[in-house]
């Protein structure tokens, strides 16, 4: 038997970075224990870890983590880091590299960027029991995208991943796709995300772990395969979390070593936050109670009149904000000056940059085009 255990996102920043500094390996408590029982273990990084100090121009928060704290990842065990995400550019390409470098520094394989696209698609395969295991790690597209001349994360492109996940499998017994993706604090993948998915298990892929929407989620099987939509954060400060931002899981699978078939998936929850002293590790009632929520969040997905009701809500919930921010008719006398004005000069950078990413990013964009179609069916 090989197993193998994934996390979410991990960003020590804000009062995180000085206690993972100081505690090392003891800010997972006792998930450590399950981090050293499996052959391979997977966290993404949600930031860059540098000391670069040169934020890009995006829209959304611009972190990064210092260096330090990647030593308590090795402490507790893990393997391989997933850097594809749309963080991970946050401070440029001297950013990046500078995160490369510290992942070699701490002997933590990392998976999913790279110093051009050719580079960051390429598979991390390792070797445990005898069996080849592929991951390929691919995000959603938002300011952190790889170029044939910049460094970078692998996209998530249905074609691209696709030929990604056929080269692995050429060199691997086991294909596994992490994909940094979704809504934020929506349990359940947008509907194309879902599609993709289930795709890539076409393809032939044995399983699929996606993180980004900082609450934990649904998963189910499809065709026998581990689909995971969204593990939640495990180690990432925020003042004032809304619900669920201090909740997430682990998720632990063991595959048969002779017919490469899944024996068991095994979930386990924690809660994560500065006041715990970082993870700790749900039992009893509470375990019960969360177990109970992720199984149900299963069942409304498995069942496409709940999980379509599940999506209109959140879309009706989004809507406001959206519509407000996108096309409020503009300011008259903008319309006036523009005659006389270029245009651009009412354009603001920031307001580039936020417009940019719902339409480029594959949930912001079928957010917007969700609340679009249902607003154009009423008229």
């Amino acid at each position: 038997m090989v197993s193998l255990i994934f996390c979410g996102d991990f960003a020590p920043i804000k009062r995180f970075e000085k206690m993972v500094i100081k505690k090392g390996s003891d800010v997972f408590g006792e998930l450590v224990k399950d981090i050293n029982k499996a052959d391979i273990s997977f966290i993404n990084l949600e930031a860059p870890a540098c000391n670069v100090n040169n934020p890009i121009l995006k829209s959304g928060p611009v972190i990064k983590v210092n260096p330090k704290c990647l030593k308590s990842l090795s402490q507790a065990g893990f393997d391989v880091i997933g850097l594809a995400n749309n963080h991970i550019n946050d401070h440029g390409e001297g950013g990046l590299l500078e995160t490369i470098k510290s992942c070699k520094k701490y002997n933590l394989k990392y998976v999913g960027v790279g110093k051009n696209i050719e580079d960051a698609q390429k598979p991390l395969i390792i070797k445990r029991k005898g069996i080849k295991i592929a991951i390929v790690a691919v995000a959603e597209h938002e300011f952190c995208i790889a170029n044939n001349l910049t460094a970078g994360a692998a996209p998530l492109d249905p074609i691209d991943t696709t030929y990604q996940i056929k080269k692995a499998q050429k060199d691997s017994d086991l294909v596994f796709v992490t994909i940094h993706g979704g809504n934020e604090y929506f349990q359940y993948p947008r509907p194309g995300l879902r599609k993709v998915c289930q795709y890539f298990i076409d393809c032939g892929v044995d399983g699929i772990i996606c993180h980004h929407p900082h609450v934990p989620g649904a998963y189910e099987f499809y065709k026998d395969k581990p689909i995971i939509y969204s593990l939640g954060n495990i180690i990432f400060d925020k003042i004032n979390p809304l619900p669920g931002w201090c909740e997430g899981y682990a998720v632990l699978m063991d595959f048969n070593v002779e017919n490469k078939k899944l024996k068991s998936l095994n979930l386990i929850p924690y809660r994560q936050s500065i006041e715990e002293g970082g993870v700790k590790i749900l039992e009893d009632k509470e375990k019960k109670i969360f177990i109970e929520k992720i199984e149900n969040y299963k069942s409304n997905l498995n069942d496409q009149i709940k999980y379509e009701k599940e999506w209109n809500n959140f879309c009706a919930v989004q809507e406001k904000n959206i519509l407000i921010f996108n096309y409020l008719p503009k300011n008259l006398l903008i319309g006036i000056f523009s005659k006389i004005i270029p245009v651009k000069v009412f354009i603001s950078k920031n307001s580039v940059s936020t417009k940019l990413n719902l339409i480029r990013c594959e949930s912001h964009r079928e957010l917007l085009l969700s609340i679009l179609e249902k607003i154009y069916n009423k008229y």
